[in-house]
């Protein structure tokens, strides 16, 4: 039975979208019935929570935090902190690890460079998905429904002139950040900055965290995107491999 119940939450976590139960139990090879059993466990202990709508499952802020806790142990962090370290040597600028926290990015790791002017954000921070470089190439693995689902009703909160705070901008930018491979905040979230953000995927080549440098725009554009982009996917390839390495 356990496993089964481990089965279940393995295939509502990798999901990009709630599941029916019709789904659950014919991916895991269940009965319906059983299913239905072992899903209203897993809700009831507060694992997994219903949609809006109530026919799905997805996972709740309990699983998440799970998640987190895991990818902050200290054997999986040293390693991850390290190379971020040789990032941050090699680019000159901050660096941070940040994952997908519902409807927000969370800056779980960070490396300061020791440039004079940077920009100071507290490791748990948790920032828009609009309008920073992380929220905008997490949503750009989401479908519209999806990406419509986790921002809501427009317009945008703004934070500056040049934040996006519409769909129709908004989809553009993310269709551009697929066919790029990487993201761009200038000065959308904080005037004067910029982040440059690649992500950070699972066997299903699904983003999971992404890494991202940011530092004063006059800075930045000293050097041309490529300066930075190459390093950071380097990066993110080496935090892949520290986490497969680790079973995560």
């Amino acid at each position: 039975m356990a496993e089964k119940v481990l089965l279940i939450l393995e295939t509502i976590a990798q999901s990009e979208f709630p599941l029916t139960l019709e789904a659950i139990s014919t991916s895991n090879g269940l009965a319906k019935p059983t299913a239905f059993r072992l899903l209203n466990t897993l809700v009831a202990q507060g694992f997994i929570e219903r949609d809006p709508n109530g026919r799905r499952f997805q996972p709740s802020a309990k699983l998440r935090l799970i998640g987190i806790n895991i990818l902050s142990v200290d054997s999986i962090r040293s390693q991850r902190v390290a190379v971020m370290r040789r990032l941050v040597e090699e680019i000159g600028e901050t660096c941070n690890f940040n994952i997908l926290d519902g409807n927000k990015v969370m800056y779980l790791d960070r490396v300061e460079t020791s440039a004079p002017i940077r920009l100071h954000i507290d490791v748990g921070t948790r920032v828009p998905l609009h309008c920073t470089a992380s929220g905008k190439l997490f949503l750009s693995g989401m479908t519209d429904l999806q990406v419509r689902s986790s921002l809501g009703n427009e317009p945008f909160q703004r934070h500056t002139q040049k934040t996006l705070t519409s769909y129709e901008g908004l989809f553009r930018e993310l269709e551009k950040i697929r066919i790029d491979g990487y993201a761009l905040d200038e000065s959308e979230f904080l005037d004067g900055f910029i982040g440059i953000a690649v992500p950070i995927t699972n066997l299903k080549n699904k983003t999971f965290a992404t890494i991202t440098a940011h530092g004063p725009a006059p800075r930045i554009q000293l050097n041309p995107i490529d300066f930075y982009v190459a390093p950071l996917k380097q990066a993110a390839d080496d935090i892949q491999n520290t986490l497969s390495e680790s079973n995560v």
